[in-house]
């Protein structure tokens, strides 16, 4: 049975005694394939399976016997579910990716107009984060012929939905009669502003640096043996590498777009006899509109360094071999005492003007030792 009927059959009293929110049970059993990391002000739910985090707002959070979890007095499920991804992906547009959030809502209210026998009203809204991301909203009235209105009856069930990495996150808050339902929507936007979303595997050692971090000071990624360092701004999302040569993140998702960001590094005199070399191996040769085994050139433009950037610098659009994707890069190198040092930068052509002055600020912050 849908999970979100069968909370909805609890608490509207379906087959069983009434329930209402002073009644509800509590436990410390954590819940499978979900993870908590505590900061300052809330949670960090941590989903490595789906690679994606987002902060719930709390002093103290308590798994639920059904699944759920409670904090700062929300009762909460988190559900992840499939969608058709035939009617959207990321190579389609806005109205595609509404059409599977709306589809997933109508599905549920046909589930509660089933149980309820009768119909019941609802309320939607799309709306973005500060990064741009879209989250639809929808909410669907509880009966009252299905409650005891003598009790803290459930008002209203609240399901908060969006796109991860192919998948959908719903996220349920019921609304109880005692409760406020301004301050109930408030928290909801509050919790989609932390939502990053990881194009892989989560860097959970950096992320745990982040949460503790109790400075304004962005963290610092320091690689002292091949002698440089940056900062890493709250808005690059970090994943995990297999070896220590390359570090990786990404931009904010949009639309179910990841722009990454990729520093590697090769130490001299091992894979490259020459910075020149090096220089040659990693930026694109030859004119507008040669292929090579890795791509079809389309447009090269040489650019000024940024900061303590030492080595070259290029922007240039491409089409990987054997497809007819367009991308958009700039890449950076530098040298280092002991290193060579190559900082890429890739997006789409909707997305590469809305980070590309990200990728610069970040470049910015770079430390290098050369002597």
């Amino acid at each position: 049975m849908n999970k979100y009927i069968l909370c909805f059959l609890i608490c509207v009293g379906f087959g069983a005694n009434g329930f209402s929110q002073n009644d509800t049970q509590t436990s410390l059993k954590p819940v499978q394939d979900v993870y908590f990391m505590k900061a300052s002000d809330g949670y960090h739910y941590i989903n490595n399976n789906l690679n994606y985090t987002m902060k719930f707002l709390g002093e103290n959070v308590e798994y639920m016997d059904n699944g759920g979890f409670k904090i700062q007095d929300h009762l909460i499920t988190l559900i992840e579910t499939d969608y058709d991804t035939s009617i959207y992906n990321n190579t389609k547009g806005l109205a595609a990716q509404k059409q599977v959030l709306q589809a997933y809502k109508d599905s549920q209210l046909a589930y509660f107009e089933e149980v309820s026998e009768e119909k019941i009203n609802v309320e939607e809204e799309f709306f973005n984060n500060k990064d741009g991301k879209l989250f639809y909203l929808f909410s669907v009235a509880i009966p009252l012929s299905k409650v005891n209105v003598e009790e803290d009856y459930l008002r209203k069930i609240s399901i908060l939905c969006f796109v991860v990495n192919d998948k959908l996150s719903t996220i349920s808050f019921p609304l109880f009669k005692s409760e406020d339902e301004a301050e109930k929507a408030a928290y909801i936007k509050a919790l989609t502003a932390s939502v990053a979303i990881f194009p892989s595997k989560i860097d959970v050692d950096f992320l745990r640096k982040r949460v503790l971090n109790k400075t304004d000071e962005d963290v610092v990624v320091n690689y002292d043996d091949e002698h440089f360092q940056f900062s890493v701004p709250d808005y690059l999302n970090v994943v995990q590498m297999n070896g220590p040569t390359v570090w990786s993140a990404s931009f904010p998702d949009v639309n179910n777009i990841k722009n990454a960001v990729v520093v590697r590094m090769a130490k001299k005199g091992e894979a490259y006899t020459s910075f020149k070399e090096f220089n040659q191996d990693v930026f694109p040769q030859g004119k507008i509109g040669d292929e090579d085994d890795r791509m079809k050139l389309l447009l090269k433009e040489e650019l000024e360094n940024i900061g303590e950037i030492n080595g070259k610098s290029m922007r240039f659009n491409y089409m990987p071999k054997g497809t007819m994707r367009l991308y958009h890069a700039k890449q950076v190198t530098f040298e280092t005492k002991t290193h060579y040092v190559l900082v890429m930068f890739n997006a789409t052509p909707s997305t590469y003007q809305g980070n590309v002055k990200r990728f610069d600020t970040f470049l910015e912050t770079f430390k290098i030792e050369k002597k």
